[in-house]
């Protein structure tokens, strides 16, 4: 089901609550950086250095990272009178698109402040590691490839890298509405004794995971909104 537009003022928004600056020094300044040596060496010391330029993308570690950069970059949180939205909050588009489970925070996820059960954010680092670990909250979000054994992908959970607060919303799946996510295959090259290639696709999750870099001014929205219910 395709996600509507908020219509009523934000009572809260969040952009862009994924990045932090791990997270961006691993997916793009690090990257960027060796750029930047290759050029400066093809430069003064020989042109053959411009080759190595092409290669950074490739190394492993900086593939995976400007991948889980892009992954998270939309992720936002919106909140107004009638209802919670996570994901691309400022897109215009968002609504109609249809990204794979890779890709879930390009999308839109709306819940009628009715279908919330509950709403919360999580500080201590305990319980921080629990949400990004937690077989009950797998996501690619937050992974190059997935767990063993994951069959799907929570749709909801948008937990990042190197996340240290998280909004954490307990939703009735019925009253969700969400931009279609399609399934993605995966390569396993028979690792996980499942075949040559995996399909994940998505499920919606009643447990929405979201990073905040406004703990406080976050907390301190929902307190006043308990308060006006």
């Amino acid at each position: 089901m395709r996600a509507r537009a908020p219509a009523r003022p934000a009572i809260y928004q969040e952009t862009h609550s994924a990045l932090n600056w791990p997270l961006l020094a691993c997916g793009l300044f690090a990257p960027v950086a060796a750029e930047i040596v290759f050029v400066v060496l093809g430069i003064v010391v020989n042109p053959t250095w411009f080759v190595g330029m092409m290669f950074v993308p490739l190394f492993a570690p900086a593939m995976i990272y400007i991948s889980l950069l892009y992954r998270n970059w939309p992720t936002g949180i919106r909140i107004d009178g009638s209802a919670i939205t996570i994901g691309a909050v400022r897109s215009a588009v968002a609504r109609v698109r249809r990204p794979t489970v890779n890709h879930q925070s390009w999308g839109l996820f709306t819940c009628p402040w009715s279908g919330v059960i509950d709403a919360r954010v999580v500080t201590d680092p305990a319980e921080v590691r629990r949400l990004k670990t937690s077989p009950r909250y797998y996501t690619l979000n937050n992974r190059w490839g997935g767990a063993r054994g994951m069959t799907y992908c929570n749709i909801g959970v948008l937990t990042s890298p190197f996340m240290r607060a998280a909004l954490v919303v307990d939703v009735d799946p019925r009253m969700v509405t969400a931009t279609q996510i399609r399934p993605t295959v995966f390569f396993t090259n028979f690792k996980d004794r499942r075949g040559f290639y995996l399909v994940r696709g998505p499920k919606l999750s009643p447990t929405w995971i979201v990073p905040t870099r406004n703990p406080e001014g976050l907390s301190k929205v929902l307190e006043t909104l308990a308060k006006e219910t």
